[in-house]
């Protein structure tokens, strides 16, 4: 994979896993269908380090000032006090590993995790590397589907029109997502 999409796989997991709202799957869809299954599967996994990375940075924050860290992800779109509410009630009651587990299946970003996990006592050594069985499953799941695609359509579909519908495909789903989920 050339270096400049996998410094960006890891710098989108980071931005995503702070404060940026447009999820790593945009690119690693991308990536897949237009490169393949092993480059889509690569950045995959360096988005999630990336997470990781980015879900210790809010950590960390969350850990020095958690009001302004608390603050911050709130105002990211389509996360909502109720959101993180929801959140930290999923960690009192599963704990913060397996509340962050069900994140993608309830659409709650992991940095809301980030930052409620220092105060639900998850330790950061814990925590980040936390990242890699929360966001690598979804990412890999995403490559997979979109890579066949790109292999089913490439050369029967022209590449402008596969561009095209791919592009808006991703802005229907976060039109929808952000009416869904307005924060």
């Amino acid at each position: 994979m050339e270096r400049r999409w996998s410094l960006a796989a890891v710098v989108w997991g980071v931005a995503e896993a702070t404060l940026f709202f447009v999820v790593p799957d945009l690119l690693l869809s991308y990536l897949a269908m237009t490169k393949g299954l092993r480059v889509g599967a690569w950045a995959s996994l360096l988005a999630a380090l990336g997470a990781a990375i980015g879900g210790a940075v809010i950590f960390l924050w969350s850990a020095s000032d958690q009001a302004s860290a608390h603050r911050a992800v709130a105002a990211v779109p389509a996360i909502s006090e109720t959101m993180i509410a929801d959140a930290q009630t999923d960690i009192d009651r599963n704990g913060w590993f397996v509340a962050a587990m069900k994140g993608p299946l309830t659409s709650t970003p992991y940095k809301v995790y980030a930052v409620l996990a220092p105060r639900s006592g998850a330790p950061l050594a814990a925590f980040a590397p936390a990242a890699l069985p929360v966001r690598l499953p979804r990412f890999l799941l995403v490559a997979a589907v979109f890579a066949l695609i790109g292999r089913l359509l490439r050369g029967r579909v022209d590449r402008r029109i596969l561009l095209a519908g791919f592009t808006s495909g991703w802005l229907l789903f976060y039109l929808w997502f952000w009416l869904v989920h307005p924060g």
